[in-house]
């Protein structure tokens, strides 16, 4: 069992590493895109670009299993992260 707990322990404290990362990449992406698009004096300025780009891009290839709708749920999150304007 103490072999159990010490998993439990160890994936809890990756899981908390992982949210942290990730809390960080979504405040260091909204300054960039904030300032970014504020620049271009054009609202949603990066997010249209990206999503123009990902018309002409072959889809994406995951290196692990996703559910369907996977790739289309991640270039909304991406597209919401970069129209960031205020």
């Amino acid at each position: 069992m103490t072999d159990l707990n010490e998993r439990v322990e160890n994936l809890e404290e990756v899981i908390d590493e992982l949210a942290l990362d990730l809390h960080a990449s979504k405040v260091a992406i909204t300054i960039l895109s904030t300032t970014l698009n504020s620049m271009g004096k054009e609202p949603g300025l990066l997010a249209n670009s990206f999503l123009e780009a990902r018309k002409i891009a072959p889809p994406v290839e995951f290196e692990h299993p996703t559910q369907e709708g996977y790739e289309e749920k991640l270039i909304e999150k991406v597209a919401t992260l970069l129209s960031k304007i205020n």
